[in-house]
């Protein structure tokens, strides 16, 4: 498994964070196995993260990729809108399934998904839409799940967890707020993803970080910036432990 996320961040930048271990079933490969990049750049105005069969969700954005840069040739842009992104993920990836495990209707391929006989992956793709003059706008999150033969889900809300999400969706939802800084949302979500590997050892406590805005094109976290991040996150933990299992203050005697 793994822990991906997304989150909108001030002045409507994307930031996508990731785990980074190797799973075998159910079984981690040790800390050893923190290797994966499970963070690609679509564009320099779009990501995406994925969570799952990692073998076969690789298998399938590399022609995604391919599909993408058709696009921006065929337009002469630099950029696509992310519903354009993620429409052409929905068809390589319908194609790639159909072409190695045979046409299914809907009802055989949600049953073959749930019972493990061909594989199961989902990503987060991130961006921007575009408005009528054909300009970047919102930043949006999209989700695409072989369980939904990938059909494009927006996400209603500024954020977005895959793989082992629950302590991860817990702490987003008392303690993010988009209107923060980059730094300030990507140690939060650093943090979510050290959390859970703490309690399930699917999730890695290895992470990298990507982000990118109208103004800046997507870039990786250096080693630099990561260790600051885990640092910030040693101190987020500290400041946790403080306010909840502090003594509160005696009253000295003889006051009221």
């Amino acid at each position: 498994m793994t822990l991906g996320i997304i989150l909108k961040a001030k002045d409507e930048t994307i930031v996508i964070v990731s785990d980074k271990r190797v799973t075998e079933g159910n079984i981690a490969m040790s800390s050893h196995g923190d290797v994966v990049e499970k963070i690609h750049k679509v564009t320099n105005k779009c990501g995406l993260t994925i969570a799952g069969d990692a073998g076969t969700a690789v298998a399938i954005i590399d022609p995604f990729l391919r599909e993408v840069n058709l696009e921006l040739k065929k337009g002469g842009n630099s950029d696509i809108p992310v519903s354009v992104a993620a429409d052409i993920f929905h068809r390589v990836a319908v194609d790639y399934y159909t072409k190695y495990f045979k046409d299914m209707t809907m009802p055989e391929w949600v049953e073959n998904i749930k019972a493990n006989n061909i594989p199961s992956f989902r990503i987060l793709l991130a961006g921007f839409d575009s408005d009528e003059q054909g300009l970047l706008s919102k930043p949006k999150i999209i989700e695409l799940s072989s369980i939904r033969r990938f059909a494009p889900s927006a996400v209603p809300i500024d954020f977005a967890a895959i793989g082992v999400p629950n302590i991860a969706r817990y702490l987003l939802y008392r303690f993010y707020t988009e209107d923060k800084d980059e730094t300030v949302v990507a140690s939060l979500a650093a943090f979510c993803i050290q959390e859970t590997s703490s309690q399930d050892d699917s999730v890695g406590d290895q992470f990298q970080i990507a982000s990118f805005s109208k103004d800046q094109s997507f870039r990786f976290y250096s080693d630099e910036e990561l260790e600051r991040i885990k640092i910030r996150c040693a101190e987020i933990k500290t400041e946790f432990q403080t306010s909840l299992f502090t003594s509160p203050k005696v009253k000295e005697e003889g006051t009221i």
